[in-house]
Parts: C-alpha cells; sequence; structure tokens
C-alpha cells in the first residue's frame, strides 16, 4: 500500500509541476516577466515541496540502507 501511495503522490507532483510550466507558457503571450516569475517561483515552490515529500515517504530503513550502500 505504501508503494501505491508513493507512486499516486509522486505522480501528482510531476502533474502540478506540468501545470505550473503550462501556466508560465500561457503568461507568457501576456508578459515576459510575469511568466518568468510563475516559472521560477512555481519551480522554486515544487522543488521544496516534493523535497518535504521525499523526506517525508523515507523510512529511517530506506535511509540506513541507502547510507550503508555509500559508505
Amino acid at each position: 500500500m505504501k508503494d501505491f501511495v508513493i507512486g499516486v503522490n509522486n505522480t501528482v507532483l510531476y502533474i502540478a509541476l506540468a501545470v505550473i510550466w503550462i501556466a508560465a507558457l500561457v503568461m507568457l503571450s501576456q508578459s515576459f516577466f510575469a511568466a518568468v516569475g510563475t516559472f521560477v517561483v512555481g519551480t522554486l515552490s515544487w522543488c521544496i515541496i516534493s523535497g518535504f515529500w521525499f523526506v517525508q515517504s523515507a523510512t529511517y530503513e530506506e535511509l540506513r540502507k541507502l547510507n550503508a550502500k555509500n559508505n
């Protein structure tokens, strides 16, 4: 069940990123700076949210395995 939830949430995150980029493209016809602002702020916000999602979805055991592989 956890894999399903993580997969769905990852899909939702990437769809949200696509919507942000499409909104920036639509705004490009109105104002270049508004489009660039939407692109930059939207993408940065998406990165922050997806980073929190990664940390939230990762368990201590998964992080321990990752650290063991790197050492």
